[in-house]
């Protein structure tokens, strides 16, 4: 077995006790609100974890199925939730802004439909779509995802989301030199399917996204009373930095000592 391969695999190890963890953690029993203010924060807080998750049990899966590229596109979601994630915590008026974010582009999908040259739909969602369309912007602004984390402790997860994104937001010169090799001398080019990543690029990869699962942890342990799992996530987390530091990825992760009340 290869050094490369043997680090793997202790990634492939370390997510499926993650998950196994996470999971058990979103099963305990639910979170005791006082005011509809604060259901509605916890709830997205929540959401957000969940959606993050997912992905992450998504990108284990690909990982495992050794589908390195498909596995680097998967992580830029995760990274993705526990950005937003750190907003909220930081500034619990956040929710107002996604509010508005989200109203835009609905709005703007709207108008795509009725701009259609077809319109498949019935006259009443027509109508429908119409009435939403004039409603206006109503002062309603997209969210800049560069700004969500500045003056953060963990604002380089925006620049790790920028180069993930090379690969995974939309087709790109920088994606498709991962899919074919030319070779100067005959002109003709070697087409890639699946491509592996390269060390860097993989322990970047696994190292931002195990930062990011474990950031959003936190981030829910922060608004639980008590957790039975805290001894088991720190454990988590001390073998996530033993990889990060074997790979010569940065070690830098949350310290877990100022969580939520221990019963």
């Amino acid at each position: 077995m290869t050094e490369d391969h043997s680090r793997s695999s202790e990634w492939v190890a370390w997510m499926r006790d993650y998950v196994d963890a996470a999971r058990r953690f979103a099963a305990e029993d639910p979170v005791d609100v006082s005011s509809e203010e604060e259901r509605e924060l916890v709830a997205i807080k929540a959401a957000l974890y969940a959606r993050a998750l997912t992905l992450f049990e998504g990108a284990l899966l690909l990982l495992e199925s050794d589908r390195q590229l498909d596995f680097r596109i998967q992580s830029r979601g995760v990274i993705e939730a526990t950005m937003y994630l750190i907003a909220l915590d930081r500034n619990p008026a956040f929710v107002a802004r996604m509010k508005d974010d989200d109203f835009k582009s609905r709005q703007s999908r709207a108008a795509l439909h009725l701009g259609a040259k077809t319109f498949n739909g019935t006259e009443d969602v027509r109508q429908q779509l119409e009435e939403f369309v004039a409603q206006g912007l109503q002062g309603a602004k997209a969210i800049q995802l560069g700004t969500l984390l500045q003056g953060s402790d963990f604002d380089r997860l925006y620049r790790s989301y920028r180069d993930i994104s090379g690969d995974a937001a939309h087709v790109s010169l920088t994606a498709l030199n991962r899919h074919y090799i030319a070779n100067e001398t005959t002109g003709l080019a070697v087409l890639i399917i699946n491509p592996e990543l390269d060390d860097i690029d993989f322990q970047v990869t696994v190292t931002e996204l195990g930062i990011s699962m474990t950031i959003a942890t936190l981030h829910i342990m922060k608004i639980k009373e008590k957790t039975d799992l805290w001894d088991e996530f720190q454990a988590l987390l001390q073998r996530y930095r033993a990889l990060a530091r074997d790979g010569h990825g940065s070690p830098e992760a949350p310290i877990l000592d100022t969580g939520p009340t221990q019963q």
